[in-house]
């Protein structure tokens, strides 16, 4: 998945974030301005136009709501959309969904890893979290925006030494600090 997209994908996203902060020439052309003594000017209308954008989504937010089907009890709606409340604003779901957004109106992809969290309850908390969309390895032949028809997604991040003996063990820490001074 990697190599068959992946890799693309993240020379892009690199590419489009330059753009959007404004980093729009290529160096070869900064270099031979440079040479010739011309300043390199750059008018930024692309963070402009995806400030505007962002602007559009956070001033059409949604709210959502549950009601019942006909017959259901209507307490439960109303709890549910309750419960749905509590957990958006435990997780500051609406800031969440709109750093997501952006990530994809500029990278073309947005991600958020909604889990069970059993750090501060035993019987566990709705944790959202925004995935930074170039660590996300989704499977080269999805053709659907829906992840549940993809065969593959990975979410790939770099760990200490120290983290990979927290989180798997000391044997497996020693030996990649032995493969750190190996050629």
């Amino acid at each position: 998945c990697r190599d068959n997209g992946h890799h693309q994908f993240v020379l892009k996203a690199d590419k489009c974030d330059k753009f959007f902060r404004g980093e729009q020439w290529e160096d070869r052309d900064l270099a031979e301005l440079k040479r010739v003594k011309r300043p390199a000017l750059t008018i930024n209308k692309i963070m402009a136009t995806v400030s505007n954008v962002q602007g559009e989504q956070i001033r059409n937010r949604t709210e959502i709501s549950y009601r019942p089907m006909s017959g259901a009890n209507p307490e439960t709606a109303d709890v549910l959309t309750k419960v749905f409340k509590q957990i958006s604003q435990n997780n500051r779901l609406d800031w969440l969904r709109s750093d997501m957004f952006k990530d994809g109106v500029v990278r073309s992809r947005g991600f958020l890893d909604v889990r069970i969290d059993h750090g501060d309850s035993m019987q566990g908390e709705v944790r959202i979290d925004k995935l930074n969309a170039k660590n996300v390895v989704i499977d080269c032949d999805a053709d659907d925006y829906d992840p549940d028809t993809w065969s593959d997604v990975f979410i790939t991040k770099w760990l200490t030494i120290d983290d990979i003996e927290m989180m798997y063990s000391k044997a497996d820490a020693d030996y990649l600090r032995g493969k750190d001074h190996s050629a």
